[in-house]
């Protein structure tokens, strides 16, 4: 967030296990718009090609995030609604 407010167009990448996390805080802190991309859960995994391919698949929106006006963002994802982390869900 810091870079942002001095102009420097950033995306936030995180699991869906933390996403919802990620907005509380970042409406705390003032800024409900923060742009992020949702990667799926667990980040950490063995098979190296498979966290590569999670890279390759998050490029074209994380360059659409990059290149958006910060105002067009904001209103993007201070709106946006973030399924749920699977353990968080009612059984």
């Amino acid at each position: 967030m810091a870079l942002e407010a001095k102009g420097i167009p950033t995306v936030t990448l995180i699991s869906c296990s933390f996403c919802t996390l990620a907005q509380a805080v970042s409406s705390q802190l003032d800024y409900p718009g923060l742009p992020i991309h949702l990667l799926p859960h667990p980040l950490g995994h063995r098979d190296l090609d498979v966290v590569k391919g999670r890279g390759r698949d998050a490029t074209s929106e994380v360059a659409r995030i990059l290149t958006t006006p910060n105002d067009v963002l904001a209103a993007e994802f201070a709106e946006k609604i973030f399924p749920l982390p699977e353990h968080a869900v009612a059984r």
